[in-house]
């Protein structure tokens, strides 16, 4: 028996004196293999702060999660595992900072399709030092076939087809596609140099994942909707670096993670208990959630009672109003494609928060109730990158809140999806839009890459980094735009200074 970690070592869910560290046997036949774990202090090993051993078997895919516990705040380690006689590759992670934190920075990505484009983004955040974390907003796999309904965009001719070809139902099927995914050496770079945290968006699962179905799903083709969440859920778990599931409540994805007295991450999770959306007056309805009642309650209290100094909500799909009546018909085709209107109707897209204005009012009461500028959305999504400024839903004039929304990871923007030439039609469009929608402050259409947050007490520093391209491997990228969240303000800003790049 030949082991091989070919799926590399990932590290997540840090907190101020714990993080889970990930790794993967392949080659094992049927009976489990122990595996043995080091984090140190430095990347040599010299000063090793804990050891131990754990098995992987097949009844978790051969994966392995080591909560390691006891550690310092604020601290960097490195971890490596050993099993059969062969070494992983040795990665590097970092606890959160407790207390007094003057100064917090991670990355935010989104919607990485692999058939679509090479993961240049992943292997740009792998390069830098200068972060505590990764915030991964959702569409970490596309459970997409190759062959996609007229509904979904197809993937780029560049060699890079989905495993398997088809679309992802079972379990076996979502622990090939996230074997894949895990294979691709950027990827496997970026999670070697940082933590992961990670809420889910509906690719995870399906194209318009709703609590009880999803727009592409369909029992009679697919078998039941129940089997194939569960499914889901369990390769997610199994593939991802983070805790056990709760055994109180084994599909919750909502939680709060602190950051000292700094910031109180709130990650939510927009698809898996929500109604199914609809359209027309129903839609307004009160009684309609997006979160559930469970997990809308938890978020009102947790964000009106935190003593934190900002309040990050991720948000895996935009709180922002992408329509309202009366946007000009010339740029009703740009915003069907990027699913910010209804695909036939002049109406909002009911897959979006538009599509549950009574509840997003509800958390913007809750948010402004928190205090005006003091907390931060963070979203992806979309394809796009925006910036927006939400107001007081019964106070127009009260702004409450600033939205981040990043770019895809490779999942394709306007230019793309038009199949036309960049700088085209993007920018006259994006002006257009930041004219035009609710509290649209500036927007980018075509590009791919990341968005770096850096969160001090009295302001946060947004960088949005683009990639050169997606369609090849390439390690360029530059700084597109910057703003400003100043502590209390609700509103953006040019920054006086701009915030260190990448480290190489």
């Amino acid at each position: 028996m030949s082991l091989v970690f070919a799926h590399g070592v990932a590290s997540g869910d840090p907190t101020a004196d714990a993080v889970v560290i990930w790794t993967r046997i392949s080659g094992a036949t049927c009976a489990p293999v122990e595996v043995e774990w080091s984090v140190a202090l430095t990347p040599t090993f010299e000063h090793v702060v804990s050891c131990g051993h754990t098995t992987a078997a097949a009844e978790h895919d051969w994966t392995v999660h080591v909560d390691v516990t006891g550690l310092r705040p604020a601290t960097t380690y490195h971890y490596c595992f050993t099993a059969g006689g062969q070494a992983s590759p040795c990665g590097r992670t970092r606890t959160l900072a407790a207390g007094d934190v003057e100064h917090a920075r991670f990355a935010l990505v989104s919607c990485a399709k692999f058939n679509a484009g090479h993961f240049n983004a992943y292997r740009a955040i792998a390069a830098r030092d200068d972060l505590d974390f990764i915030l991964h907003l959702g569409d970490y796999i596309y459970e997409a076939s190759n062959t996609p309904p007229a509904g979904q965009t197809p993937g780029a001719d560049i060699g890079r087809s989905f495993v398997p070809a088809h679309e992802c139902r079972t379990l076996e099927d979502y622990r090939r596609r996230y074997a894949q995914y895990r294979g691709d050496e950027d990827l496997q770079a970026m999670h070697a140099a940082h933590p992961m945290i990670a809420t889910l968006d509906d690719h995870e699962f399906a194209d318009g994942a709703w609590r009880g179905g999803a727009d592409n799903h369909d029992d009679d083709r697919d078998g039941p909707w129940s089997l194939r969440r569960t499914a889901a859920f369990r390769a997610r778990w199994e593939w991802l670096p983070a805790r056990p599931p709760d055994p109180a409540d084994p599909e919750r994805v909502h939680r709060s993670v602190r950051i000292g007295d700094l910031a109180e991450l709130l990650l939510l999770d927009f698809r898996s208990r929500r109604d199914q959306p609809t359209v027309g007056p129903a839609m307004a309805s009160r009684s309609r959630s997006a979160l559930g009642a469970a997990q809308r309650s938890w978020f009102v209290e947790r964000v009106t009672t935190s003593d934190a100094a900002w309040r990050l909500i991720a948000t895996p799909t935009p709180m922002a109003r992408t329509w309202r009546p009366g946007m000009p018909v010339e740029l009703h085709p740009h915003l069907r494609a990027l699913k910010f209107m209804h695909p036939h109707q002049d109406a909002v897209d009911e897959d979006q928060w538009d599509g549950f204005p009574a509840e997003r009012d509800e958390l913007l009461r809750a948010i402004a109730a928190a205090g005006a500028g003091r907390s931060l959305l963070l979203a992806g999504d979309l394809h796009t990158s925006m910036a927006v400024e939400h107001v007081h839903p019964d106070r127009p004039d009260e702004p409450v809140a600033v939205e981040v929304v990043t770019p895809s990871v490779t999942s394709q923007n306007l230019d793309e999806k038009l199949k036309v030439a960049a700088a085209t039609v993007a920018p006259a469009v994006a002006t257009e839009f930041a004219r035009v929608l609710p509290g649209l402050r500036w927007c980018d259409l075509e590009r791919h890459g990341y968005v770096v947050a850096d969160v001090r007490p009295a302001e946060i520093a947004l960088q949005w980094w683009f990639v050169d391209t997606v369609l090849e491997r390439c390690g360029a990228e530059s700084c597109g735009h910057e703003l400003t969240v100043r502590h209390g303000d609700a509103r953006l800003s040019q920054p006086v200074l701009m915030m260190s790049g990448a480290s190489s």
